[in-house]
């Protein structure tokens, strides 16, 4: 499950990133959709781009087990809502978690989190 900072890492090319997770079988949160969708900033020639990362990997809808377990995340570790979403549905389809986020790695032993450090 690929956090929404991994797939901009991703969309822009960062090779590090790339090398990370090549031919692994990615997965996206309905959220990670949904913000890369409405990232601001975004220029619409960019769209295209985006709508074709998105088509190539499974994106897990929320429902309600993965609504449950997000909010029990969110109130155990307060993480930000979708970051609890993202490991809700990490830990639902039993994959790690990769992510930039410090926040995820409060996460414990309960979700594999594989945490990328960007070089500045």
């Amino acid at each position: 499950m690929v956090d929404t900072n991994i797939a901009l890492y991703l969309l822009r090319g960062n090779e590090t990133v790339i090398e990370l997770l090549s031919n692994k079988g990615l997965h996206l949160s309905v959220i990670t959709r949904m913000e890369l969708l409405s990232f601001p900033g975004m220029v619409r020639s960019e769209l295209p781009r985006i709508q074709a990362f998105l088509d190539a990997w499974p994106v897990e809808d929320l429902h309600s087990r993965i609504e449950e377990e997000a909010i029990r995340l969110r109130s155990s570790y307060r993480l930000k809502l979708p970051d609890s979403i993202i490991a809700a549905t990490a830990a639902h389809v039993g994959i790690p978690l990769v992510t930039a986020d410090k926040a995820m790695l409060r996460l414990g032993d309960e979700i594999e989190v594989l945490r990328f450090e960007p070089k500045v």
